[in-house]
């Protein structure tokens, strides 16, 4: 899963990747840096609306279009890229919406067991251990998301999305059984092309990112409430 993540300099997307032209940022990228933005919160986002490339806000918790009130009743931060095609829920999505998400890191929950000692007894716990994960040169990325524009009564707009998951690199899979989908920058186009119908191909791309340019560090449980924020959240603790 992919349930925390980091995006510092947010308009460094448009030197970072100029290839993406941008007809459009308005707000997007107001509220910046975010050192631990987290799901049902409002982060920018990349896609094709209306036949333009924009950045928006969107919230981090994908409500599909036919919502009654706005809500729904799952979790959907995060979207299987495996079973993308058979859900019932994503498929539309999967199949004419498609986004970019731009970070710069995210975090994930290491699981370990240690042994301690209660009244005297020594027993077995489980350790989770927050540990980010970036880009060694420390630049910024794109996650393959997906999204939806729910309407109200009155016709007013409110985007979400989710973060599409995959099987985990070899860095990845020392800390977690998912990772977020990286996508390369050569697929761009392809992934935000609304047009773009063949899912089959579309599904070769959701793929684990290489290791090999990637780190992954402890910090420190901080980081661990959503309402703390700040460079904190990144400061590299020992693990040991």
């Amino acid at each position: 899963m992919c349930g925390r993540y980091v995006l510092i300099h947010g308009k460094m997307i448009l030197q970072s990747f100029a290839r993406l032209y941008l007809g459009s940022v308005q707000e997007a990228f107001d509220g910046l840096p975010r050192f631990n933005a987290s799901p049902m919160q409002r982060m920018p986002v990349i896609a094709e609306r209306e036949g333009e490339l924009v950045a928006r806000k969107m919230q981090w918790w994908l409500v599909p279009h036919w919502s009654k009130d706005g809500k729904i009743n799952a979790t959907t931060f995060n979207a299987k890229a495996e079973t993308l095609g058979e859900s019932k829920l994503f498929a539309p999505y999967f199949k004419s919406s498609r986004c970019l998400i731009p970070a710069e890191a995210f975090y994930e929950w290491k699981r370990s067991t240690a042994t301690v000692e209660v009244k005297g007894k020594k027993k077995e716990v489980e350790v989770k251990q927050p540990m980010c994960i970036r880009m060694k040169n420390q630049g910024l990325f794109m996650f393959a998301g997906l999204f939806s524009v729910w309407k109200n009564d009155k016709g007013e707009e409110f985007p979400s999305f989710a973060i599409i998951t995959t099987t985990p690199n070899a860095l990845m899979s020392k800390i977690h059984t998912r990772m977020p989908v990286i996508l390369k920058e050569k697929h761009f186009d392809e992934w935000l092309d609304r047009e773009n119908k063949n899912t089959e191909g579309l599904k070769k791309l959701l793929v684990s990112y290489p290791a090999s340019p990637m780190e992954a560090f402890a910090v420190s449980k901080y980081v661990g409430n959503s309402r703390n924020e700040g460079p904190e959240c990144m400061e590299k603790v020992d693990s040991t």
